[in-house]
């Protein structure tokens, strides 16, 4: 017989003790059917959750251990607060604030873990990478005792995570935008739940009160020279929702990001696509559009087919009666698009439903977008995503439109419109062109919830000429992409008779374009193929400058501008001062509202004259300016076109005319007796940033310099052509008016901030402008010599006497006669 030694009998004693007490440790765990008493709630769904003895208890099937489930917290009733900054964003019902994916998975130490995964696309099992990044561990949120188990699920107690501040439940994701307070667990409270087959609802009241919690550990006694708090918080109440929703098993087919084409993107690192390195992984944000099953052949065989998931946006029930017909419309405007692609009615809006016609719907569901309407000071409307991070999946949108959105219409259209439209010049405008103007208003804000980015180039590819053309215009639109900050057609005259059809955007060429790119269902295809074919394809379409798309945020290039119109911008928008100048004419009349202390005339007159300096801002950013197309290699074109210097001189033109010649009729006496306009406090200052920004346009046709080797428009001659023209008349002896003294000291102030700037030595600018400001200096003088007008005198005298003041580097120069 074998002997054993003491050790290993003490082994085989301590491994079958360890197993006794953990057999005995499950034994000690009840069965839910045995925990779970007669008179608990129950609602059954993709979780079984219970309501006993006040508590909430979450059944988690096996089956559903490691799924992505997306969390997104949403506001169904916004506080009624003291105070709130008009600017925010946040904080009214409807507004979905927070979202996040999270695991569930049984952990080593018995409890039930929750984690927050991270994304990454690795999925060639021969990678160097592959097993190292299998084995990592993603870090646990939170751990539950499992309190009952059944034959293939564990009960957990939430109770306290969802009458907290988790960000799971709670605004607490979104705390720094709503400026929250300190969380008031005693005045919060759970309302309750609702479970469905794919997804659970959870709603409650949080509380916060005036000041912001202090971490643990860290309150400290107030001190007595303590400076204010820069922003207070007053106490609020929430009725919040959060949904819970079973991400798809199968990921949506990712199609990957082209920076041609506009889309919202997410990233993920890939392992797959460099052997040697990491990459991102840049996917579009697109809806899942597919056919149903058995409509797949009718599909493939070129018969308009219902998608399988339709897109439907629920229309708020507060929103002004009159409007829903026309926001309707507006989401109903893309079918058209989807239509080219094989999919009808694959985009509805609809009046969001009473509790009687769907006792399950509500807007804090992630499972419905919507369309809220929002009582609030803020003048915008904006269209966000929730996407599923693995595939950039949009599940849902809530789309947002605050009421003030109506009075900055009216202004908008008023100053671009009046001129051609009758109906722009009766303040308030009638209730069909306010639903036109909204209707517009929800097409482009729906199209960035299907995926769509901003397209503000768009409008350079129509020539001038054929949006003044109305058959034109009913064929082409005036600009091929509704993603444009067009705004309206404000380059048409009354002589070219257009009716208010004519002058508002609608969906054009690009957006049918986009949503091919992005939607066209190509199941035969991997996303590496799709990717190959879709490179191909938009290389071909961007021949076609309607096709073209560049990013928002281009600085540069002078065809990427916001409420800009047609290819030249100095003769589209000479155009728009003229129809500015007869709206001016007629603005006591037309701009008229109903109120007693001319506040609307004072508001039509502001958005006039706003409207002109954004002409004049569209102009500045030609001089200086440079194509950049965005190409790819294989297109074999350069990505650095300088704009011709024709184009820049133009511009220049433009300026001198309109913003360096005193623009008189923007100023009419009568105006600001109403309305007490100040130029000196409500203008001067507008005047002296845009004359800063094209004075400091100096310093990109030097940057061009230096890059092309060449120079059609030298920085120096720019320069020389601003100063001849601004200090043109100051010898003659006549007065200088206030318009032009003005001009004067803010282009002697630039000069004064940019001489001495270091990075001008290199090419002789600072050299050029202390040139300039001697000849300033030698014309100050003698003009100065030849007044008789003192306030003229006095300004000369002032301006040769800063001059001194920078040469010689004392204060005392200003004494000197």
């Amino acid at each position: 017989m074998m002997k054993i030694s003491k050790k290993i009998l003490l082994y085989l004693l301590l491994l079958l003790s360890s197993q006794y007490l953990h057999a005995q440790s499950e034994q000690a765990i009840p069965q839910i059917s045995k925990y779970i008493k007669p008179g608990a709630k129950t609602f059954k769904g993709m979780f079984n959750i219970y309501v006993q003895d006040d508590k909430y208890l979450v059944e988690i099937p096996d089956q559903l251990l490691g799924r992505e489930i997306l969390t997104s917290v949403t506001i169904i009733s916004g506080s009624a607060q003291r105070k709130r900054n008009p600017g925010m964003r946040f904080g009214f019902a409807g507004d979905a604030v927070n979202d996040r994916v999270i695991r569930f998975k049984k952990g080593i130490n018995g409890k039930m873990n929750l984690v927050a995964p991270d994304f990454i696309q690795a999925t060639d099992t021969s990678s160097v990478y592959y097993n190292s990044i299998k084995a990592n561990l993603v870090p646990t949120l939170l751990a539950f005792d499992i309190i009952a188990v059944g034959n293939a699920s564990s009960l957990i107690d939430i109770t306290s995570l969802f009458a907290g501040d988790s960000d799971l439940f709670s605004l607490k994701g979104a705390a720094a935008e709503l400026k929250l307070g300190g969380f008031e667990a005693a005045k919060s409270r759970i309302l309750g739940v609702s479970s469905f087959e794919n997804n659970v609802v959870f709603r409650s009241i949080k509380s916060y009160g005036e000041a912001a919690a202090s971490p643990p550990g860290q309150v400290e006694a107030p001190k007595p020279d303590a400076p204010a708090k820069a922003e207070e918080t007053n106490p609020t109440m929430w009725e919040v929702g959060s949904s819970w929703f079973l991400l798809p098993q199968l990921p949506m087919h990712q199609r990957y990001a082209d920076k041609r084409i506009g889309y919202f993107t997410t990233r993920l690192t890939s392992y797959d696509k460099n052997p040697e390195k990491t990459e991102d992984l840049v996917v579009a944000n697109r809806w899942r559009m597919e056919p149903k099953p058995e409509d797949l052949q009718k599909f493939n065989n070129g018969e308009l087919v219902e998608p399988a998931k339709p897109i439907v946006f629920y229309i708020d029930r507060n929103t002004p009666a009159y409007l829903i017909p026309y926001m309707i419309e507006g989401v109903n405007a893309w079918r058209k698009s989807f239509e080219k692609i094989g999919f009808k009615n694959a985009i509805t809006g609809k009046l969001a439903p009473t509790l009687k016609e769907d006792p399950d719907y509500s807007m804090e569901d992630v499972r419905y977008s919507y369309i809220s309407y929002k009582p609030s000071e803020v003048a915008n409307a904006y269209g966000p995503q929730v996407v599923d991070p693995r595939s950039g999946e949009i599940l849902t949108s809530h789309v947002a439109v605050f009421h003030n959105i109506l009075e900055l219409l009216q202004r908008w259209y008023f100053s671009m419109c009046a001129a051609t439209d009758p109906g722009a010049r009766k303040i308030p405008m009638s209730k069909d062109l306010m639903g036109a103007l909204v209707k517009n208003v929800i097409t482009h804000e729906v199209g960035h919830t299907l995926g769509l980015r901003h397209n503000f180039a768009g409008s350079s590819s129509y020539p001038v000429d054929s949006i003044r053309n109305r058959d034109f215009i009913r064929k082409n639109s005036f600009g091929p992409s509704v993603m444009d900050y067009m705004r309206f057609n404000y380059a048409a005259q009354p002589e070219d008779k257009m009716t208010p059809v004519d002058l508002l955007p609608v969906i054009g060429v690009y957006d049918n374009y986009a949503i091919e790119w992005g939607y066209k269902y190509m199941p035969e295809k991997d996303p590496k193929t799709t990717a190959e074919y879709l490179t191909k394809w938009v290389s071909e379409k961007r021949k076609d400058p309607k096709f073209f798309y560049l990013e928002e945020s281009d600085a540069f290039d002078p065809r990427v501008q916001s409420e800009d119109i047609g290819d030249n911008n100095m003769k589209a928008n000479a155009l728009g001062v003229e129809n500015l100048k007869r709206t001016m004419v007629n603005l006591n009349q037309w701009g008229d509202g109903p109120d007693q202390d001319y506040s609307t005339l004072r508001s039509m007159y502001r958005a006039v004259e706003g409207r002109y300096f954004q002409y004049l801002q569209h102009v500045v950013k030609n001089i200086g300016g440079v194509n950049s197309d965005n190409a790819l290699r294989t297109e074999n074109k350069s990505n650095y076109i300088p704009v011709s210097d024709t184009q820049q001189k133009e511009a220049v033109a433009y300026l001198k005319k309109y913003m360096l010649t005193e623009p008189e009729w923007l100023y009419p006496a009568n105006i600001g007796a109403k309305t007490k306009f100040n130029f000196n406090t409500d203008v001067e200052d507008t005047y002296s940033d845009l004359l800063g920004r094209l004075m400091a346009k100096y310093n990109q046709l030097a940057t061009i310099e230096n890059i092309t080797g060449k120079s059609d428009y030298a920085p120096g001659e720019f320069l020389a052509e601003l100063q001849q023209f601004i200090f043109r008349d100051i010898e003659n002896g006549k007065p200088i008016s206030r318009y032009n003294r003005m001009l004067q000291r803010a282009y002697l102030n630039k000069i004064l901030l940019h001489v001495d700037n270091p990075s001008n030595f290199g090419n002789n600018i600072g050299l050029i402008m202390n040139k300039q400001m001697l000849l300033i200096q030698q014309q100050a003088k003698a003009g100065a010599a030849k007044q008789s007008d003192f306030i003229t005198k006095s300004h000369l005298v002032s301006i040769a006497n800063m001059i001194a003041v920078w040469h010689s580097g004392k204060n005392d120069a200003y004494l000197t006669k």
